[in-house]
């Protein structure tokens, strides 16, 4: 008898909802040095003023990553995004910004920013593919876990 590896769905991307909060900082803490807490998440996800999606396993509910965005006028702002690790390089990350950029477009956003680290070559790949390029830096905007300073990129990309 051969025994079958159940082998993990395909996350579907999905609206975020307020019971994502804990996922949401328990992703954010694998990644960032300063992490946000889970009531941070349920502030933001509640803010009618901030739009995210969630990248779920359908079959088994898990929970591979997510995606922030907080409009203002005609303008948003990604907050944050992260993708579980085992997850990476698999395009959830494209998908999440694809489904993001795409709701955006139809409530009227014409124009998407963002900062990113200029250490992260793997955020910074999916930028690039997307179309965003660099209109600023902020110099030591991030601090690493042991407190040495890194650039942010500000990105823009037009909808």
């Amino acid at each position: 008898m051969f025994s079958m590896l159940r082998r993990r769905a395909r996350p579907v991307v999905e609206d975020l909802r307020i019971e994502h909060a804990a996922e949401c900082a328990r992703l954010h803490a694998d990644f960032f040095a300063h992490p946000w807490g889970v009531n941070e998440f349920e502030t933001m996800i509640a803010s009618a003023a901030v739009y995210g999606a969630a990248g779920v396993d359908p079959s088994r509910g898990d929970f591979g990553g997510f995606i922030l965005v907080r409009r203002a006028a005609d303008e948003a702002e990604i907050l944050t995004i992260a993708v579980d690790k085992s997850l990476q390089k698999q395009g959830l990350g494209r998908e999440l910004l694809d489904f993001q950029v795409s709701g955006l477009r139809r409530i009227g956003v014409r124009r998407l920013f963002l900062e990113v680290d200029e250490n992260n070559r793997a955020a910074r790949r999916l930028y690039e593919k997307s179309a965003f390029a660099q209109v600023g830096t902020r110099p030591g905007y991030y601090r690493s876990a042991e407190g040495s300073p890194a650039n942010a990129l500000i990105l823009a990309c037009e909808l």
